[in-house]
């Protein structure tokens, strides 16, 4: 805006855009409009749209770009960088706008992330066609989180490399354990025992080391583990008819997970999940209505309704329920 429609606007909220720096919500406090000079704009911030342009070709000791401006101070900023905005869409909280500014570049990376592993696993393939001496280096190392076992009087920890100290049976997860020589999935029994598929059984001992893949601390694969077969063939013949797959989901929020984190006691639950996917062409969002009854007398009840709904507004509803409920 010009510094004329720019002093009517003063005291009204407005947006700060910056190409490297982000987008910012704020108020015009005033302004200085100097002859022959641009104007510029006395700004207080008051929200976060979106994180900095993260710079990747020069990493050094500070890696990330943090954003310039804090919550209720206020700048001077050129005006050719603020515009007007509309106050009805704006969230003004900014802890919260900060929160959702970092997940949307943390989802955005991740997708980066994915793109550069399957590129440098193409790439090496087509290295060792030409020179079979060449070995893949795996980054599966990285992939899974360490924990050395712990005995304290009747109970079992797992100690991480910072010992935070996990009860053992409180873990829903599988395991892995060294076999002579070789990680082997297990799932926890009791004591310090542990059994596979094959219900063989294994015994380890304190200060074992034990290992959990990081892929099942991750929201979206808690979620498609916990629906049943049925559901779960519902979402996936749903992602289908958009052109989509498990491996295109770029955020999800599990509310089920929050909730069955959050009590001990609890025996039923409700609410809806929101996960979003995202391929070169579209985006679609699906909403996850759900209700959990456990019984401890008979069958639990489920239920699943997924809505899809993609960017250019075609919609699809498909349901799934225990016959009980």
């Amino acid at each position: 805006m010009n510094r004329k429609e720019a002093s009517n606007h003063i005291g009204k909220p407005i947006r700060v855009i910056d190409p490297l720096l982000g987008s910012y919500i704020g108020e015009l406090v005033d302004i200085i409009a100097e002859p022959r000079k641009p104007w510029r704009g006395i700004v207080k911030i008051n929200a976060i749209e979106q994180y900095p342009v993260q710079n990747l070709s020069d990493i050094k000791n500070e890696v990330i770009t943090r954003p310039p401006f804090t919550s209720g101070e206020t700048y001077e900023i050129i005006g050719s960088k603020i515009e007007p905005v509309n106050v009805e869409d704006l969230e003004l909280n900014f802890e919260e706008s900060l929160r959702t500014a970092l997940l949307n570049e943390i989802s955005h990376f991740n997708m980066e992330k994915e793109k550069v592993s399957h590129v440098l696993n193409e790439l090496q393939n087509e290295l060792q066609k030409i020179d079979p001496s060449y070995t893949i280096q795996s980054s599966k190392e990285a992939d899974y989180q360490y924990y050395t076992i712990l005995k304290n009087s009747k109970d079992i920890y797992l100690n991480d490399q910072n010992n935070n100290l996990i009860p053992l049976s409180n873990c829903p997860f599988e395991f892995e354990i060294n076999v002579n020589g070789h990680w082997h999935a297990v799932q926890y029994d009791d004591e310090l025992s542990f059994v596979d598929d094959q219900t063989t059984n294994y015994e380890v001992a304190e200060g074992d080391q034990i290992r959990i893949n990081k892929q099942q601390f991750d929201p979206y694969h808690i979620f498609i583990n916990e629906l049943e077969k049925p559901a779960l063939d519902s979402l996936t013949n749903g992602l289908k008819k958009y052109e989509m797959s498990h491996e295109h989901c770029v955020n999800c929020h599990n509310n089920l997970l929050n909730q069955y984190l959050a009590t001990n006691d609890d025996k039923y639950f409700k609410g809806v999940n929101f996960i979003s996917y995202q391929n070169k062409s579209e985006t679609l969002i699906v909403q996850h209505h759900y209700e959990r009854k456990i019984c401890t007398d008979g069958q639990d009840v489920t239920y699943d309704r997924f809505e899809f709904t993609n960017d250019k507004g075609r919609r699809l509803l498909m349901t799934y329920t225990t016959e009980s409920s």
